[in-house]
């Protein structure tokens, strides 16, 4: 009983490819538009890891020096695992008073200061960086207050990367619009538009994309994606 509606399916695709077939050969300044995609997976080549010491004290004078005491550790810290004071920046101090409140009020008694610095760990070794921040226990076990929130790994080959990926993708755009065509019996013609979309810089094999671009910083491996969409005109075989 499935036989004859098979037959009448059959019949409609065949007579719709072939109406599509016959109006890109009448029209050949047809143009057909194709999104052509290219990845590659790379490695992050830079590092940057931002850690803040942060003390209090009965007075600032005192959460400064423990911010001071802290701070000596973590270069020494640093010292020790073979990185160069090159590598290292530190921030201004800031310090702040933690005043008393009762029912929403102030009544003027301060309770403890607080003192903070920031210190900037950059790195092309993003193995080390990874090394190192898997080892702050050794730095957190001598008492310093260190708030982070871990390592940002970045990619400067992007830059020599995007031109590739972009060639890459026009290439890809080609190929599928040549596999579209020829189902008509139509060859692919000449480039009219082409307009490439962001760049999507994700952890490997993420799904993580946005509209306008997306950055990983949080993983060392990553996969680096372009789009490109290109219109071409078609011309008809025969």
């Amino acid at each position: 009983m499935l036989v004859l509606p098979l037959l009448v399916l059959a019949f409609a695709f065949g007579w719709g490819l072939d109406r599509v077939a016959g109006g890109i050969k009448n029209r050949s300044s047809d143009v057909i538009s194709v999104r052509g995609t290219a990845q590659r997976n790379v490695k992050a080549d830079a590092a940057v890891w931002r850690l803040t010491v942060t003390e209090s004290g009965e007075t600032a004078a005192t959460a400064l020096n423990k911010v001071a005491v802290g701070l000596e550790i973590v270069e020494k810290f640093f010292a020790d695992n073979q990185v160069d004071d090159e590598a290292i920046t530190l921030g201004s101090v800031s310090t702040y008073a933690n005043k008393e409140y009762i029912d929403g009020n102030a009544t003027g008694r301060i309770l403890s200061f607080e003192a903070t610095r920031e210190i900037t760990l950059r790195l092309d070794d993003v193995d080390k960086i990874a090394t190192l921040s898997s080892d702050l226990g050794v730095v957190l076990s001598q008492g310093v207050q260190i708030y982070t929130s871990g390592p940002e790994y970045y990619l400067k080959s992007l830059t020599t990367l995007r031109p590739e990926l972009l060639a890459e993708a026009m290439l890809d755009a080609q190929t599928r619009a040549q596999s579209l065509l020829q189902a008509v019996d139509a060859n692919v013609g000449a480039v009219r538009g082409v307009s490439s979309g962001p760049f999507q810089v994700t952890a490997a094999d993420s799904t993580d994309v946005e509209s306008g671009g997306y950055y990983d910083t949080r993983s060392i491996n990553k996969t680096v994606i372009a789009t490109i969409t290109v219109e071409f005109t078609n011309s008809a075989n025969g």
